[in-house]
C-alpha cells in the first residue's frame, strides 16, 4: 500500500525473488543505490563477503532474524557465533570473511550498492546444479561442503585474491558433482575395485567439469577437471605435472584427500586427523604442492 511516499507491504511481499534448494533472496526495497533484501539459508551453507576493491567505503549490513551463524578468523582459533538479534556489517573490509550457517537462517540484508539482480542471475545459473547436488548421496554432499570449507581456509592463509577465492569456493563445492552419474554400487563397493570400475570412477572429474561449464558468469570447469591431477604426473584424467595444474586444483587436492582419509567409507575405516596430516606432509613436494601443504598445516595447527 502506498500513501504519500509511504509504502506498507505484508510480510510475504517482495519486489523480486530468486530461490534455490538451499537459499532464497528477496528484494524488499530499492532506491538511490541502496537495496534492502531478505535472505534465507539452509543449515551448513558456507557464504563469504569479499573486500570491495573499487569502492571500499560501500557497506553490507546483515541483521539475523532467525538461526545461528559461525565465523572463524584464521588469526583466532575461537569460533564466533552470531545469533538471532545480532548483526554484522562490512565497510573498508581488509580481507575476505567466511561464514557457515549452524541452522536455518533468515537475515535482513542491506547493501549500499545495487547487487540484487547480479546475485539473482548468478543464483539462477546455479539452480540446476544445486538440484543435482541434492541427488548425491549424503556422504558426497557433506564431503563437498567440508572440502569447500577447508579449501577456502587454505586459500585465505595463502593470501590469494578475491577472484581466485571465488573460483576456489565454487569448484570445491562442485568437484565431485559428476559422481551422480556413477553407479552407487561402484562408489560404495566394500572391497577392491576392478580395473574397469576404477576407470568409471576416474571419469567423474570430466563429468563434473561438463556440469559447471553452464555457469556462464565464472568458468571453473578447468579447476574441477584438474582436482585429481598430481604434481608428479601420477594423477588423472590428463597426467598433468607441476605448474600445468592450477593453484585452485592443487588446494582442492589436499583438502579432498584429507577429508576422504578422515571419513568412514564402506571400503575402509577413517584414520585419525594426525595420521592424515602426516601422510599429506610425507607427500608434500611429491604429489601435493608444498606451498599448499604449508598453508594446510597452518590451518590445521
Amino acid at each position: 500500500m502506498k500513501y504519500k511516499g509511504l509504502v506498507i507491504n505484508s510480510k510475504n511481499s517482495v519486489l523480486d525473488k530468486v530461490g534455490l534448494t538451499n537459499s532464497e533472496l528477496g528484494l524488499l526495497a530499492s532506491g538511490d543505490g541502496t537495496e534492502i533484501m531478505i535472505q534465507r539459508l539452509n543449515e551448513n551453507i558456507t557464504f563469504d563477503i569479499y573486500p570491495e576493491e573499487n569502492n571500499p567505503s560501500l557497506m553490507d549490513f546483515f541483521y539475523v532474524l532467525e538461526g545461528e551463524i559461525s565465523f572463524l578468523s584464521l588469526n583466532n582459533k575461537e569460533k564466533n557465533i552470531i545469533k538471532k538479534g545480532d548483526y554484522f556489517y562490512t565497510r573498508y573490509l581488509q580481507e575476505p570473511c567466511i561464514f557457515r550457517t549452524l541452522s536455518k537462517v533468515k537475515m535482513l540484508y542491506v547493501s549500499s550498492q545495487p547487487i540484487f539482480h547480479n546475485l539473482g542471475e548468478s543464483l539462477k545459473e546455479l539452480h540446476k546444479i544445486n538440484q543435482d547436488i541434492d541427488k548425491m548421496d549424503n556422504y558426497t554432499r557433506s564431503h563437498s561442503e567440508r572440502v569447500q570449507d577447508l579449501s577456502l581456509k587454505i586459500g585465505l592463509n595463502m593470501g590469494l585474491n578475491q577472484d581466485i577465492l571465488t573460483r576456489l569456493s565454487l569448484s570445491a563445492l562442485f568437484h565431485d558433482l559428476g559422481k551422480i552419474n556413477i553407479d552407487n554400487k561402484i562408489l560404495n563397493k566394500p572391497n577392491r575395485l576392478t580395473s574397469n570400475e576404477f576407470k568409471e570412477i576416474k571419469k567423474h572429474p570430466i563429468i563434473s567439469a561438463e556440469y559447471v561449464e553452464n555457469i556462464k558468469y565464472m568458468d571453473v570447469s578447468e579447476i574441477v577437471l584438474q582436482h585429481h591431477e598430481r604434481i608428479d604426473g601420477s594423477g588423472y584424467p590428463n597426467g598433468l605435472r607441476g605448474n600445468q595444474i592450477c593453484i585452485e586444483a592443487k588446494i582442492i587436492a589436499v583438502a579432498d584427500s584429507y577429508d576422504a582419509m578422515t571419513t568412514n567409507r564402506p571400503y575402509r575405516k577413517a584414520i585419525s586427523q594426525k595420521e592424515a596430516i602426516d601422510k599429506i606432509l610425507k607427500l608434500s613436494g611429491k604429489i601435493y604442492d608444498s606451498k599448499v601443504v604449508n598453508a594446510f598445516l597452518k590451518v590445521m595447527n
